[in-house]
């Protein structure tokens, strides 16, 4: 794996999501588009959550060697996932027993602030890779069994899939 262009493409991925919040009004990063739909500043903390409390997470549990298991294989739909580095362009709704409205940011400064730190982590995540045995692996709940870079991966790949939600928001507001 090279890891210098899985810590490019991951900074671009949220460095796409800072400079879109860096052009927009904070009101309109607060919007949501209905009572039951997110705003894009709800979209960027759960980002920021899902890349904490999940995916580096995850990672983490991999390179600790913590309730990892050898031998484990992903999904059949999670090679597609990895090979093309891109989730189905559909709606998914999380389990009810891990699903978390996001807050509204309190500010665009803190919001920006939450992806900085994200994007400093994923840098630490990748340059541990190399010290982590591929063949651990934490079970995700719908690809199967997943090493720390596949983790890391995920992480980029989670990024760039709410970039169909953004644009949607956009479009309901006929933004340009």
């Amino acid at each position: 794996m090279n890891l210098k262009k899985l810590e490019k493409q991951t900074h671009q991925a949220i460095d796409y999501w800072i400079d879109e919040y860096m052009r927009y009004d904070f009101d309109k990063i607060i919007a949501k588009p209905s009572k039951d739909e997110w705003s894009m500043g709800q979209v960027g903390i759960h980002l920021w959550m899902s890349a904490k409390g999940f995916f580096f997470k995850n990672a983490e549990r991999c390179l600790a060697q913590e309730g990892t298991e050898k031998g484990k294989g992903k999904k059949f739909a999670a090679h597609f996932i990895f090979t093309l580095k891109t989730l189905p362009p559909v709606r998914y709704e999380m389990p009810k027993q891990v699903a978390v409205v996001p807050k509204q940011p309190e500010n665009k400064e803190q919001l920006i602030a939450k992806l900085e730190e994200i994007k400093k982590m994923a840098s630490d995540y990748i340059l541990r890779i190399e010290q982590s045995d591929p063949n651990l692996k934490i079970k995700h709940p719908f690809l199967g069994w997943l090493n720390t870079a596949e983790w890391i991966t995920l992480c980029n790949i989670h990024f760039r899939h709410h970039m169909r939600q953004k644009k949607r928001i956009e479009q309901h507001f006929n933004w340009k």
